[in-house]
């Protein structure tokens, strides 16, 4: 069996992180953007500002905040409200919103005793934020704070909710994930513990499974009800999960830090396909973008892939020279959005058939 060390870090936070083996290999990663697109605008955030970008031809429209502090990092991906925020978290302890059309600051939350990583999810009347400090906050959409829920373990992904029920679906580095009344904040549930850490956000299935990968080389389906383990499949060559799988017409797509992409059934964790590190050349980070029938896929190698739900490579397109890609790709205005590192491009807008549409450099 081969071992592997992964040497990844989220921007001043470094993870180590060491598979056992007979042979090793080492990468490195630093802190990669995050992203997120509306129908105007693709907003990046990473290392000292927040950048928006206009979607027609790649331009700048602003940037947050104007002189960059060293003191003030961005890299969670940020999120839009219905009422025109953009919710964004630092490796300062605050919480931010800005204006998504100028960039303003409406507010910001100062109470998190830890960086922000992960996402917030923001619903109707609420935003929750999940902090390097244990804690998940509930804010009103003006910043004030609602409840705080206290887990075990760092959380460094997005909650998810669903429509049947008022909850919030939390992984953590603790190796559980827990289900809280998004009413009060209180514990509905934690599932056993998986065997590894859980990093990439659950994936809501239709008839109420949450599907969540784990740095113990195991994806697993929980129930929705009370966390019980419905069943679990393990990775090739003990790979590790970082994001969480993409869910689609009964399909479950993942990579994993071995550089294995995946197609599992939902209903049982049945392997459909799977595609060995020789033909994607490098780990696997980020979740798939699944658009209809396609599959979207990035790599630490710097490639972006196009796959049809077979598994057969449709096109792939290298992002600048030396670059590598541990963001996943995004979608908007049929364009697909990809955020590398290492290169002078901070984003890159492909259209769905590989062609290169527009590059956008910050320009100091």
């Amino acid at each position: 069996m081969r071992h592997k060390k992964y040497l990844l870090f989220l921007g001043f936070i470094a993870i180590a992180v060491t598979l056992s083996a007979c042979a090793g290999a080492a990468t490195t990663a630093t802190s990669w953007p995050g992203l997120t697109a509306d129908d105007k605008y693709a907003y990046v955030a990473y290392n000292t500002q927040v950048y928006a970008v206009d979607l027609v031809n790649g331009t700048e429209r602003w940037r947050y905040p104007a002189a960059p502090d060293n003191n003030v990092t961005f890299y969670a991906e940020p999120t839009l409200s219905q009422d025109g925020q953009l919710i964004v978290g630092s490796y300062d302890y605050n919480l931010y919103s800005l204006n998504a059309d100028t960039g303003a600051q409406n507010w910001v939350f100062p109470d998190a005793d830890n960086r922000f990583i992960a996402s917030s999810l923001v619903a109707a009347e609420n935003i929750f934020a999940p902090a390097a400090d244990e804690n998940l906050y509930s804010l009103d959409l003006n910043g004030r704070l609602q409840w705080t829920f206290s887990s075990e373990g760092e959380s460094w992904a997005k909650p998810v909710t669903d429509e049947n029920c008022e909850c919030l679906y939390l992984s953590t580095m603790d190796h559980s994930v827990y289900a809280v009344d998004a009413q009060n904040g209180t514990q509905i549930w934690r599932s056993p513990k998986l065997g590894g850490a859980v990093v990439g956000s659950p994936a809501y299935g239709e008839n109420g499974e949450l599907y969540v990968g784990t740095f113990g080389g195991k994806l697993f389906a929980l129930s929705s009800e009370d966390g019980s383990i419905m069943w679990e499949f393990s990775t090739a060559d003990s790979g590790w999960i970082w994001s969480g799988p993409t869910i689609s017409d009964g399909v479950l797509y993942f990579g994993d830090l071995s550089g294995y992409f995946y197609a599992i059934d939902a209903t049982n964790g049945t392997e459909l396909w799977q595609l060995p590190p020789e033909q994607l050349d490098g780990e696997i980070v980020g979740s798939p973008l699944v658009i209809d029938d396609s599959i979207y896929i990035t790599t630490e190698a710097g490639i972006l892939f196009k796959l049809d739900a077979d598994g057969r490579i449709l096109w792939s397109q290298t992002v600048g020279d030396g670059g590598k890609i541990y963001t996943p790709p995004r979608e908007a205005n049929d364009l697909i959005l990809v955020a590398p590192i290492q290169v002078d491009e901070l984003l890159v807008a492909f259209n769905q058939d590989g062609g290169r549409q527009w590059s956008f450099i910050p320009v100091e």
